[in-house]
């Protein structure tokens, strides 16, 4: 009856204490495995939002750069221009800001943000004759935020900015150009 309540050949030490014994370490490792399949998946889904806020900054710096290389042109309004790269500036700051998920940003690294530097992943546990040990996948953060610009003398520069995601992906953008 025990059998079919538990749903368990052995449900207690006293019925078979080896195999009671396997059992819970197997039970353990079970639940090992479920915290790591959700460390997993909050990793992904971490890098996934840091790599949409990437890819996004990079279309706003090729639209500035695009401002820029028009800049060039002797007919233009260079101060109209410089209010577009301040919007722009602007909406990459925000995506920055915006890019986070469960209130860690991979795209804003400063001394301000929590876990300056990398985030670590739990990707595994490793069991040794020494005991268990935890690996885990280490995930760079860089600051993309975008400081204030303008023209000053009649040239309107941006700085390089760039991101790298040290897990399984990595996206770099830049963009370093100056006109006068």
């Amino acid at each position: 009856q025990e059998q079919i309540s538990t749903g368990k050949n052995v449900a207690s030490a006293k019925d078979n204490a080896a195999i009671w014994a396997i059992s819970k370490v197997m039970e353990a490792d079970v639940n090992g495995f479920k915290a790591i399949s959700d460390s997993l998946s909050l990793g992904e889904s971490t890098v996934a939002v840091a790599r949409q806020g990437s890819e996004t900054v990079t279309e706003l710096l090729s639209t500035m750069k695009a401002k820029i290389v028009a800049s060039q042109e002797s007919n233009v309004d260079r101060a109209k221009i410089q209010t577009d790269i301040d919007a722009l500036q602007d909406q990459i700051n925000a995506v920055v800001a915006a890019a986070q998920f469960n209130g860690l940003s991979l795209l804003a690294n400063n001394s301000a943000t929590v876990n300056s530097g990398t985030v670590n992943v739990l990707s595994s546990l490793d069991r040794s004759g020494s005991g268990v040990t935890a690996s885990q996948i280490a995930v760079g953060k860089n600051d993309l935020t975008m400081k204030a610009r303008a023209v000053t003398g009649g040239t309107v520069a941006v700085s390089t900015a760039a991101v790298t995601l040290n897990a399984t992906q990595t996206a770099t953008l830049a963009v370093n150009s100056t006109v006068t």
